[in-house]
């Protein structure tokens, strides 16, 4: 005679996994935003300066999946700055914001991780 098996609570599990996963998306986002931000700054203090327009450029930001910094927004030689021509030294990876950039994932990474860290220690599940 074949063993019957009744699964309950697969229906609270999965709305719970989604409540979590939404949760962490918004709890991570403040920290994200953190990461870019001081990244902005870092970026905007080693730009070069003449107007201060480059610098004023420069934002960080979250996004749905990460975080973003831009540079260059309404400045012309912005790339010339980043990735050289017209006197500026050439680099194929970027001489300011790319750098800082990459150097920030270990920082994203971990604000990533204490976001989930956190939502999941205090997650409340349904009960089926």
């Amino acid at each position: 005679m074949p063993a019957e098996v009744k699964l309950r609570g697969v229906r609270e599990l999965a709305a719970g996994v989604r409540k979590l996963a939404g949760k962490i998306d918004r709890g991570s986002r403040d920290d994200f935003e953190k990461v870019a931000s001081q990244v902005a700054m870092q970026v905007q203090a080693t730009v070069p300066r003449r107007t201060g327009r480059l610098a004023s450029s420069v934002q960080g930001r979250s996004t749905g999946t990460g975080a973003s910094v831009s540079m260059g927004d309404g400045v012309p030689y912005a790339r010339y700055v980043e990735y050289g021509g017209r006197g500026h030294p050439h680099s194929s990876s970027g001489n300011y914001l790319y750098p800082a950039a990459m150097d920030a994932g270990p920082q994203l990474e971990e604000a990533g991780q204490e976001a989930a860290q956190s939502e999941i220690r205090s997650m409340s599940w349904p009960s089926p």
